[in-house]
Order: C-alpha cells, then structure tokens, then sequence
C-alpha cells in the first residue's frame, strides 16, 4: 500500500492540473487581446484584427469548455495536457501570421508552451512540442502578413534577421526545455525523499503502536 501511494503521488506530481494552466492561458488571452487593441486602436497600425480576435475567441471558447468539462481539481493527462499546449502553438502562430511573422517580437512566447511542457510533462512530450513550435515558426518566418507599422514608412527585415530570431527560438527552446525539466526534476526527487521519510515513519509509528 505505501509503495502504490508513493507511485500514485509521484504520477500526480508530473502531471499538470487543469486549474494552473486555465490561469495561464486566462493571462495569454487578456494579453493577446490588450495587444492587439492597443496595436489596431492605440497606435492605428493596419491589422486584420477581425481574424487577429477571432483567434484569440477561440482559445477563449477552449477556456470555457474545459472549465465546463473537467472539475477544478482536475489533472490532465500527458496527451490532454499536450493536446492543450500544441493548440496554443498553432494560435500563436495564426497570429504571428496575421501580424508580421517572426519580425513580430512577440515570437518568443513560442518558449512558454515548451517551458510549461518541461516543468510538468515527460521530456519526449516536450520534446514534440518542441519540434511542434519550431515548424510552426518556420512556416510563419516563410509565409507571413506584413508587420503592422505605420503605411508611410513599413518595416521590412531582412530574411537573415528572421533566420537569427528563428535559431534564437531554437536555442531558446532548448535552454528552457533542459533547465526547466533539471529544476522540476530535483524538486521531484526532493519530494519522493520527503514523501518516503514519511512513510518509513508512519511505518515505524504503526509498528510501535503494535509492540505497544
């Protein structure tokens, strides 16, 4: 019995709760939204911002959906979880497509899903999210609409800038990916020592009422 809850707890421990990343993606919407107001009413860039809300409408939509779905403390499992954060890689990138491509410096949030993976998730399943969101950004940096800025004097970048911001992602990514898995991987360990310590003394406990 205390080696099934020591195995149970360590599976809940790499898993992600649906509550933690409804909160993330709460902020990657509110964000998203502010951006583009501030872009399309603020400054008066040209941006399809009729496409540009109804991305962001449909990871509101998913928001929803899995709130009504699932209850608050539920736990996603890896292919939910990966399921979730490959969307958000395919929304940014509709986005990013929709605003400039890799010129839009807001490309690096391609790391958030890949960080989010690394902290929670197996490593092959960052892995692949990994590989997800740099293809993703290659297709973005190839084929993109024009970076929002002011018609009298457009901004173009030259196809090697992007290429650099492409390999930054890349190195990014991988960086992210390692240190996080590293950080969450120690505090797991930490956790297993503390959570076993715990069992060999309510053993110890149980034993001595017993003699007792």
């Amino acid at each position: 019995m205390p080696k099934l809850l020591a195995s149970t707890q360590r599976m809940e421990r790499r898993s992600l709760r649906l509550d933690t990343l409804l909160t993330l993606r709460w902020l990657a919407v509110a964000g998203q939204a502010m951006v583009i107001v501030v872009v399309y009413h603020g400054f008066g860039y040209p941006l399809p911002v009729g496409w540009a809300l109804a991305a962001v409408g449909i990871s509101i939509w998913l928001n929803i959906a899995l709130r009504l779905k699932y209850p608050n403390a539920h736990r996603l499992t890896n292919k939910e979880a990966a399921a979730i954060l490959a969307f958000d890689i395919v929304q940014l990138s509709l986005l990013l497509y929709l605003s400039g491509g890799l010129e839009n410096p807001f490309a690096l949030l391609f790391l958030a899903p890949v960080l989010i993976s690394a902290s929670a998730l197996p490593p092959s399943t960052t892995v692949s999210l990994g590989l997800v969101a740099l293809v993703c950004a290659l297709v973005v940096a190839a084929v993109h609409q024009p970076l929002p800025w002011a018609p009298e004097s457009p901004l173009r970048l030259p196809p090697l800038y992007q290429a650099g911001v492409w390999l930054a992602i890349l190195l990014g990514m991988s960086f992210v990916g390692i240190y996080g898995w590293q950080v969450a991987e120690e505090t797991r360990q930490l956790t297993d020592a503390l959570t076993a310590a715990e069992l060999v003394l309510a053993r110890e406990q149980h034993l001595s009422a017993l003699d007792g």
